[in-house]
């Protein structure tokens, strides 16, 4: 086998890696979250965030309800005890008493306001959690199979380096320096092969004589493209 056949068998080999390590990349990268699941994630966060806001907000006036339900309560019995006596200090209790009996009621309208949208917030979230389970679950199992083609291509990959190493090492020193110069100028294609005698690099006609020279293992270079030709 000539010099430059072992090139085009080496050439073919690298356009497989190359092929190879693209997808490999497309499907590391294809592994990010996709911006839907990101999107229902921060909607089932903003829901959740809601929902406890609401349960606080909830929590704290019926503790001040609680609060002024029992004030109430003492000025009740101090007002009906029969301790006090003083005129004044009998009204200013009675309108304790009415103030927070007032009081109560607004706090009990804003308890049932509250409850409202504690409820809102609880099916918003119930229904945000719903789809975050779903969607994600969906692409528990689309990852499953970017992993599997991931460890496929890594191991393909591992086993053309290999066969890779072989075919370069009968390769001579010069040729190989020519290979990988030639490999960086022409977009990764050093190596075309000649149909008929025509360049499948460039797809430019090659004469007869090059054909000649190309079938008797010589090197020759496409007057298109610049690229080494072979008849495969």
């Amino acid at each position: 086998m000539t010099q430059v056949h072992q090139l085009y068998q080496l050439q073919k080999l690298d356009t497989e890696i190359d092929d190879k390590k693209k997808r490999l990349g497309d499907v590391l990268k294809a592994q990010k979250e996709p911006p839907a699941l990101v999107a229902v994630r921060q909607r089932a966060a903003v829901a959740a965030a809601e929902l406890q806001k609401w349960q606080g907000k909830h929590q704290n006036l019926t503790l001040e309800v609680g609060s002024v339900s029992a004030k109430a309560k003492t000025s009740e019995t101090r007002l009906y005890s029969g301790k006090v006596t003083n005129t004044k200090e009998l009204t200013d209790l009675q309108h304790e008493i009415e103030a927070l009996a007032r009081r109560k009621a607004a706090l009990e309208d804003e308890v049932l306001e509250v409850l409202v949208k504690v409820e809102d917030a609880q099916r918003e979230k119930t229904a945000a959690d719903e789809a975050l389970s779903t969607a994600a679950a969906q692409w528990e199992k689309q990852s499953a199979h970017l992993k599997a083609d991931q460890n496929e291509l890594a191991l393909a990959l591992h086993k053309l380096m290999q066969s890779r190493q072989s075919k370069a090492a009968v390769v001579d020193a010069a040729s190989m320096q020519e290979y990988e110069q030639l490999r960086k100028q022409k977009h990764g294609l050093a190596v075309a092969g000649l149909r008929v005698n025509m360049c499948l690099g460039c797809r430019t006609t090659v004469s007869a004589n090059k054909v000649k020279e190309v079938d008797e293992g010589r090197k020759v270079y496409c007057g298109g493209c610049g690229r080494l030709l072979v008849t495969p």
